[in-house]
């Protein structure tokens, strides 16, 4: 309308813009408004802990002016990272609103609840801002916590606000966002342990018996394979595979996978482990509702960070080498060899149908499990036997020993026989040739 003036330059429809924001602003200074705050309440990031040895206990409580909402009784037993899911609404006036007040406490049973941090909104500044309110989504807030004792931060809380008016029509009221959390969904993951390269060997005779043990949580759900006894080559054979029933979301998805040297007498020794975070395909799999592999093109487009060297993956792309780091004789962390695996996630609804045997029972499929190769076995044959049972720095010494022994005997024996021919000639020699 103002292009054939060719006057834009001036920004008049900014200036009448911000002029109507101006005689609006007023009209809401001079009129009161009863609203509702509806307050979003997420998740909390990094809470500090008020308890010695362990995590707070986290609960929320809200005040805005005489209204305060107290949710102690859903405390979150010992959780840096609460989930708290639950909005909370609150009638209010503007202008003249109160300060909100958001205080992360910590549950005690036997004494005084302790704070954690506090975060204070203001209302009034979102209210009359024409850009806030201009939102139809209002924006997600990460909301620092801060103790009257320390100016660092005590940890985040995650949110977002509205700001509705009280009472309106029921076709007109704000939607109401369901933020609960979702019910847990059970997912089986199937890890299977091929063999290993290079694992060192742990007793000082030269061999170590190989077992694995993988888990998130080292006291719920760990899971072990059998044991390759009297290992002497580093290449270790299992073909195990270990079943998983996992509920997800869930806390951790770290997993965990450690290899040992069995020992029957003290305790066992650890040879290496390794972490392989496993959140994104939890996610995946529980989005696209698909059984996920971990496989080569999988890994390095979504799991591989920048700059990682990353897994060694087998030829078929399904396997990938995890190295087993550990400590050498003077502490410094080491490879101590590597171990093949193959990780595959389902819904349990999919595994239900098509099941997978545990270790190398029916159905082996996904894939078909052979026996392992190179364990102890039992041979008619004493040098077969010789070899399996002991190790290859014992069989070096007891070689060395027999030669010696050996030796020994030769040199007994050639003195026995040498020394009295040697004695009787110079006897006879003595005689003929007079005293």
């Amino acid at each position: 309308m103002l292009e054939p003036l060719s006057v834009n330059h001036l920004k008049i429809v900014e200036k009448l813009a911000d002029i109507e924001s101006d005689v609006i602003l007023k009209r809401m200074l001079l009129r009161k408004s009863k609203m509702i705050v509806r307050v979003y309440m997420i998740e909390g990031f990094d809470l500090a802990s008020r308890d010695l040895g362990g995590f707070s206990d986290p609960y929320l409580i809200l005040k805005l002016g005489r209204n305060k909402v107290d949710d102690r009784k859903n405390y979150v037993l010992d959780e840096p990272a609460p989930k708290f899911c639950k909005y909370f609404d609150f009638e209010t006036t503007f202008p003249g609103c109160p300060m909100l007040f958001i205080d992360a406490m910590d549950f005690d049973l036997l004494f005084s609840d302790d704070l954690i941090g506090s975060t204070r909104v203001d209302l009034e500044d979102r209210y009359f801002l024409p850009e806030w309110r201009a939102l139809q989504d209002k924006p997600v807030e990460y909301r620092q916590l801060y103790h009257p004792s320390s100016a660092v931060s005590q940890g985040q809380l995650k949110m977002w606000i509205e700001i509705n008016p009280s009472k309106v029509e029921p076709e007109k009221e704000a939607k109401l966002w369901d933020i609960s959390q979702k019910p847990p969904h059970t997912y089986m993951m199937r890890v299977c342990i091929f063999g290993t390269e290079d694992i060192k060997m742990m007793d000082d005779e030269g061999t170590s018996d190989v077992f694995f043990r993988c888990f998130f949580d080292s006291k719920k759900d760990a899971l072990e394979t059998d044991t390759h006894y009297r290992c002497q080559t580093g290449k270790a054979s299992f073909n195990y595979r270990l079943n998983y029933k996992i509920e997800f979301p869930r806390k951790d998805y770290r997993f965990t996978i450690q290899s040992y040297d069995r020992d029957f007498f003290k305790s066992n020794d650890i040879i290496g482990s390794n972490i392989i975070d496993l959140k994104g395909a939890f996610e995946d799999c529980d989005l696209t509702k698909r059984p996920l592999r971990i496989d080569k093109a999988y890994y390095e487009k979504y799991m591989k960070k920048d700059g990682e060297k990353g897994f060694k993956f087998e030829k078929d792309g399904d396997s990938f080498w995890v190295p087993m780091m550990g400590k050498d004789d003077d502490g410094k962390i080491v490879e101590n060899g590597t171990v093949e695996v193959r990780i595959d996630f389902t819904e349990m609804e999919y595994f239900e149908k098509n099941k997978c045997g545990s270790a190398r029972e029916d159905p082996n499929i996904e894939p078909f499990l052979p026996p392992p190769v190179g364990r102890l076995s039992f041979s008619f044959n004493p040098c077969d036997m010789y070899k399996q049972l002991v190790g290859p720095a014992v069989r070096r010494k007891i070689a060395i020993w027999c030669c010696i022994a050996i030796s020994s005997v030769c040199c007994v024996a050639i003195l026995y026989y040498l020394v009295p021919i040697v004695i009787g000639n110079l006897v006879t020699n003595w005689i003929e040739h007079g005293f």
